[in-house]
């Protein structure tokens, strides 16, 4: 018997798995800002170098009461190439002449300057404080808000294959509730973080958590609901993720203090990892395992959920002729990752689905770290950001449901790619029709995220996907870390950074089709069911090839 034939006796689209949806999609919500957060909190403020003549009211005051700040500013602080004040350096020595309208501004290079020794002064118009202004990550010091986003990834990159590793040992549940509540309390630890060095430490730590808090609550649903009901649940989470970019937009607006918008981001998790607490663990995966009393228990439960109570003494017989094909002939339960390494079609799956992510989010990225033509309100771009989003999301929400999966992940590709190649020949002057070409590429990449989610899913066996999945998202993690390298290089060529986002979209629409199609079969549970559905990848129609597949799959 088929899971989702399962899923009919207990209810597949009940109050429990309305529940499940819901819970998990506020955690989305709350997650996704984290991403973005440093736009913010380490946003960086006009500053200047502290001069006592300035700022501090006690000095030279028979000198200069009658004397306006912007006549003192000019004594000392030279003027940039804008004519507007150094941030970064000041005058040794108080150049009085200045005061003179016949003694012109633009010879400043000439006079004798020296960094702020004494600190910085920080507009607080915008935001009363950043990490920027709390620990001076300004001037020399400025590159450190790149340090602090990329060892915010790195945590991604390790913590994401340990922690797929163990949830496919210890369950989805178990690990999503230690992390969330891990985030609320790391979370909470980053905004009153007494150093630098310190609050990227506790990111770092943070990064490794949520990862597994985004995935394993995608996986728990995807895997206790049926499969006509996988194309919603992909499309209302990536709606959700384009509501936290929309939210943070909104939030950082209302809290322009770094350690209040920390605090506001943070403290949630304490509340939603007391309602895990009584989430079920995932069904399929405690059959894929052979821990049947434990899945029998839990289906009993949803039943009682949904209102089926009467369906308890059948799920017996059901869940003992399931077994999950004679329970996996307990060798496939404890699996090792020489299985993954020396099995062809598992490594080509994973080499073909990983190079997938990373084209995709490396150009998306990319071009989202290179993004100057959305105005200069800050908490405007954010919620743009957010918002151009929900139109291709909802458009994608039809594609996955009719469209298979291979040829809209090919054209998904083709579109952005092309688009890219093309915009480096569109001149800067020609600003609208540059955009234009600019959410056309945004469209096609943020469809292009939900058909990934549910093609990577479709492609990976129970018993393996959080370890799989774990991959996947160790190379998407990464690709947002090489994609900011990439951008360096324009110093070097120009329109290198371009060709490059242009490039690995194209390359990735050709590498799709070594993938088989999944588009409306059931997901694998096992290495062996994988292997059956790619060796049908190229013969015959969609339709044939699902006919065959599921004759072979018979339990």
């Amino acid at each position: 018997m088929a899971f989702d034939e399962l899923l009919e006796y207990v209810g597949k689209g009940g109050r429990f798995q309305i529940l499940n949806a819901i819970l998990c999609m506020l955690l989305n919500i709350l997650s996704s800002p984290h991403d973005f957060m440093e736009n913010f909190s380490s946003a960086t403020p006009a500053h200047r170098c502290y001069v006592q003549l300035l700022d501090n009211l006690t000095s030279e005051a028979n000198i200069t009461v009658n004397l306006t700040a912007e006549a003192l500013l000019r004594v000392s602080i030279p003027m940039d190439l804008n004519q507007k004040p150094e941030q970064c350096r000041r005058f040794r020595q108080t150049q009085w002449q200045l005061l003179n309208s016949n003694v012109s501004t633009t010879n400043n290079i000439d006079l004798e300057t020296e960094p702020c020794l004494d600190g910085w002064i920080y507009d607080q118009s915008v935001f009363t404080s950043t990490i920027r202004t709390e620990w001076n990550l300004v001037c020399e010091y400025q590159s450190f808000k790149s340090f602090a986003q990329a060892i915010y990834m790195a945590g991604f990159l390790v913590g994401s294959p340990l922690c797929g590793f163990l949830s496919d040992r210890v369950g989805r549940k178990p690990l999503l509730l230690f992390c969330c509540l891990a985030c609320g309390i790391l979370g909470t630890c980053c905004a009153f973080a007494p150093m630098f060095s310190i609050y990227c430490a506790l990111r770092f730590l943070f990064s490794a958590c949520m990862g597994t808090v985004q995935f394993n609550s995608l996986i728990l649903l995807l895997e206790g609901t049926s499969l006509k009901w996988h194309p919603t649940i992909i499309t209302v989470f990536g709606l959700s993720m384009s509501m936290g970019q929309v939210l943070l937009g909104g939030l950082a607006y209302m809290f322009r203090d770094w350690h209040i918008l920390q605090l506001v981001v943070s403290l949630p998790y304490f509340i939603f990892s007391l309602f895990f607490c009584v989430v079920s663990e995932s069904v399929r995966w405690l059959i894929a395992t052979g821990q049947t009393e434990r899945a029998l228990k839990e289906l009993k439960r949803i039943a009682y959920i949904n209102g089926n109570k009467d369906v308890a003494q059948s799920l017996t017989t059901e869940i003992l002729t399931y077994k999950m094909k004679e329970e996996l002939n307990t060798s496939e339960k404890q699996f090792k990752i020489k299985e993954i390494i020396v099995n062809p079609t598992v490594c080509r799956i994973v080499l073909c689905g990983s190079f997938l992510g990373f084209s995709g989010v490396f150009s998306s990225h990319g071009l989202m770290l290179d993004v100057q033509s959305l105005g200069d309100d800050i908490f405007l771009s954010q919620f743009l950001l957010g918002v151009v989003e929900f139109p291709s999301k909802l458009l994608t929400f039809f594609v996955i449901r009719h469209v298979g999966r291979r040829p809209s992940t090919a054209v998904s590709f083709l579109v952005a790619g092309s688009c890219i190649v093309v915009n480096i020949f569109v001149s800067k002057d020609m600003a609208t029709l540059r955009l234009i070409i600019f959410l056309l590429v945004k469209t096609s990449l943020a469809s292009f995220v939900m058909i990934y989610i549910a093609f990577s899913n479709e492609l990976v066996p129970t018993t393996l996907r959080l370890t799989l999945q774990s991959i996947f998202n160790l190379t998407t993690r990464s690709a947002a870390i090489f994609s900011a390298l990439v951008l360096a290089t324009r110093s070097y060529f120009v329109h290198l950074p371009m060709i490059l986002f242009g490039i690995f979209p194209i390359a990735a629409s050709i590498c799709v089709y070594f993938l088989p199609e999944t588009f409306n079969l059931p997901l694998p549970d096992t290495i062996e069911d994988m292997e059956k559905r790619d060796r049908f990848r190229n013969k015959g129609t969609r339709e044939k090839q699902r006919k065959v597949f599921l004759e072979t799959t018979e339990c």
